[in-house]
């Protein structure tokens, strides 16, 4: 009689078997979640944004996309408050879908840490974090600069002096006399891309004029200018010479590994110095460009083997300077292992892994149903229902957070073989080692017992009923034909499956290879018969040294004579230096084998 218990399990076995294979990081099984319904899965999460103060737009989406059946709930969180959209209307938040929509947003009111929070009957997950931070770039004082006074064919610094801005990543140009004359930088002048100021290596008499930093930030589409500073040369009877004297120094740098990064280096002088780049203790990675006369040293798709320190050296006629600094290239944390959808037996042990790399080494955290559920490893000795849900491993270091997202199904079922039987037609060897297999679909792991025909067996100097419930008979005889019980139960219920054994004549080998000398260029055979159980097939396996010979690739020198059903012997011909070693050769039939072995010495 099949009861419902036995049905369920069936049907869930079914959609186990049904379901395609993905490669997973552990044994659990994969169930088919189109099949059987499934917990939240995002397809689209929210992203860092930047929402400029005085922006027209009056509007922010922080979108989310939730994948699962039944149909998740979508909530939002605020700075760890879940906003209550569906108690009260908010004259700001509302819901388009999942995504959450925050019209005329307010610095006060708005900025902060938002996360998307999806819920079916399977369980919670949490997305990524994403902030809103509202950006600026204020305007520039309007205080008179006060003029720069330099001698001709000195260096001039004029400092631009930034206004405080959000996000700090601005593009800085210099206006010369009237917007839009913009400076291009040459071998004499160069605008600093980290402190905004212009320098002029070497000024003439042309470069007399009123000059004006101009800031742009392209994250908030918005440029201001300073008020203008005059430069004043004073014409010099006798242009002086200056040495090279370095004013743009690249600080202490962080790269990212994979990305690009950009080494500054400057230097004011008359004549005008030459810039060159050198890395201590190694040539300069392969991936690395010169630009802008020398000044900028740009290394590409940078790696760790490019960490360590960069010196940049100056020198024209009249002197030399250099300055070093050591680049770091870190990274952001990346999946090596992660957890997959899984289903597991109740009782069962379980282990859930995330293994993560980057630069620091991340630290790995967990969250069950949204919830905090620990560090480092998960490990379950014996899983309830109430272990089910949507776990997240999460790995983080100060580069960035990866969420690693997963589904854990506790099952029970009562034992069933109908997907994996006790196979029906079993053979063993005589005198050899006979192993029965009883694998049945059940949680929690059942109980095994074993029955000859209508004789339990018990475990004894021959028999053996291992833990996983498979037989195992040793030194089998004849006497052990016959029909092989096994009968699983727990508390769910109980199956038994059923196949007969047969006892085949044990493989012998009846005349082996005998050890052979062989002089290059001679030819050999190496005998190999054996008897068998005429009901079977047999094939002649051999190897040298742990080499499997293969007839149709070794042909030129290795041939198999096949002179009777019960004989494998090898020719070799044409005997190298390289074909002495150790023989086998293996009698193998589906049941049993036997091998012989024998060496062969080659003078050359």
């Amino acid at each position: 009689m099949v009861t419902t218990a036995m049905f369920l399990c069936v049907l869930s076995y079914f959609f186990l078997m049904a379901a395609a294979i993905k490669p997973r990081i552990f044994e659990p099984r994969i169930f088919d979640k189109e099949a059987t319904g499934f917990g939240p899965i995002f397809e689209e999460e929210p992203l860092d944004t930047v929402y400029a103060e005085d922006s027209p737009e009056n509007k922010i989406s922080m979108n989310c996309r939730v994948r699962a059946n039944p149909p998740a709930i979508i909530k939002w969180w605020l700075n760890n408050w879940e906003i209550k959209l569906m108690e009260q209307p908010d004259e700001h938040f509302s819901l388009v879908g999942g995504n959450l929509l925050i019209t005329n947003p307010e610095k006060s009111k708005h900025a902060g840490k938002y996360v998307c929070v999806a819920n079916n009957v399977y369980g919670t997950v949490i997305s990524k974090e994403a902030s809103v931070k509202f950006g600026y770039l204020n305007q520039f004082p309007t205080d008179e600069r006060e003029p720069v006074n330099v001698k001709e064919g000195q260096g001039a610094v004029l400092l631009c002096s930034p206004p405080s801005r959000y996000p700090s990543e601005v593009m800085f140009r210099w206006i010369y006399n009237d917007f839009p004359n913009f400076i291009l930088p040459d071998q004499r002048r160069f605008v600093s891309q980290t402190t905004g100021n212009l320098y002029i290596a070497k000024v003439e008499a042309s470069d007399v004029g009123n000059y004006s930093c101009f800031v742009s930030s392209p994250t908030i589409g918005k440029s201001v200018f300073s008020m203008p500073i005059p430069l004043i040369p004073q014409i010099e009877k006798e242009v002086k010479r200056y040495p090279a004297d370095i004013r743009v120094k690249f600080p202490k740098t962080y790269a990212l590994v994979a990305q690009n990064i950009t080494l500054e280096c400057f230097a004011l002088g008359n004549p005008l110095p030459h810039i060159r780049w050198r890395k201590l203790d190694a040539d300069l990675p392969p991936n690395y460009e010169v630009s802008m006369n020398g000044a900028l040293l740009h290394l590409l798709n940078v790696q760790y083997e490019d960490e360590g320190s960069y010196e940049c050296e100056t020198l024209n006629v009249k002197g030399m300077d250099w300055y070093r600094q050591w680049l770091y290239v870190e990274g952001a944390p990346e999946w090596a292992e992660h957890i997959n959808d899984t289903e597991k037996d109740v009782g069962s042990e379980l282990t859930l892994r995330c293994v993560a790399v980057g630069k620091p080494q991340p630290w790995i955290r967990w969250l069950k149903d949204g919830y905090s559920y620990g560090k480092g490893e998960l490990k379950f000795s014996s899983l309830t229902f109430e272990d089910s849900g949507m776990y997240q491993c999460i790995a983080e270091n100060e580069w960035g957070t990866i969420y690693a997202s997963a589904e854990l199904r506790v099952v029970s079922c009562a034992p069933t073989f109908i997907y994996n039987p006790v196979k029906k037609v079993l053979l063993g060897a005589e005198n050899g080692r006979v192993v029965i297999e009883c694998k049945p679909r059940a949680a929690p792991k059942p109980k095994f017992i074993w029955k000859r025909g209508s004789e339990l067996l018990t475990n004894s100097s021959r028999m053996l009923i291992w833990d996983d419930g498979s037989l195992e008979i040793l030194n089998a005889t004849k006497s052990d034909e016959g029909s092989y019980t096994c009968y699983a139960e727990n508390d769910r219920g109980k199956s038994n499956s059923t196949g007969t054994l047969t006892i085949t004549e044990a493989t012998k080998i009846t005349e082996a290879p005998s050890d052979t000398e062989a002089v290059v260029g001679d030819s050999r055979v190496l005998q190999c018969s054996a008897s068998y159980d005429p009901s079977l097939d047999i094939t002649f396996i051999w190897t040298v040294d742990s080499y499997v010979i293969n007839f149709y690739t070794d042909f030129e020198h290795y041939e198999q004579l096949m002179g009777h059903e019960h004989s494998g012997d090898l020719l070799i011909k044409n005997i190298q230096v390289r074909h002495a070693g150790h023989y086998t050769c293996t009698a193998q039939t589906i049941v049993d084998n036997a091998t012989a072995e024998a060496e062969v010495f080659v003078k050359g």
